[in-house]
This record gives C-alpha cells, structure tokens and sequence, in this order.
C-alpha cells in the first residue's frame, strides 16, 4: 500500500478524543440544583434552565469564553 493509498483507509488516521463537556449539576449563577433541559439527549450543545433563578446557559459556551478585560 503507497502513500496515497493509506490517507483513505479509515484505519490510518490518527484518532484525537473528542472533549465531552460534563453536565451542569447545579445552576452557575444561584447554585440550585433545580435544573432543567428541553433537550433529549443533553449534551455541550443543550440549553439548560434554572427552575429558581430563571438563568438560562449553555455549558459549552460558557466553558470556552475567553476572558476579556473591562475597560468601564
């Protein structure tokens, strides 16, 4: 098998783990366990909301803001 040959084979490509985002236990902003989806199968993509504060986030947009300086 040539050089060319491997880059279609499925098995000669390098495996990298995809990074799976834990699932909210508690709400970010009050911390109350009652939390809740309307997702199926909840995963980094699903919407989550806080049924005591109302506080609505997606745990993977959260996790991958950067920070950013205030100027005010």
């Amino acid at each position: 098998m040539g050089y060319f040959d491997s880059r279609d084979d499925p098995r000669a490509r390098p495996v990298t783990p995809e990074v799976i985002e834990p699932l909210p236990a508690r709400c970010p902003t009050c911390r109350s366990t009652s939390i809740a989806t309307t997702a199926k199968n909840p995963n980094a993509d699903s919407y989550w909301r806080c049924t005591s504060c109302g506080e609505v986030w997606n745990n993977g947009r959260r996790n991958s803001r950067r920070p950013t300086s205030s100027w005010r």
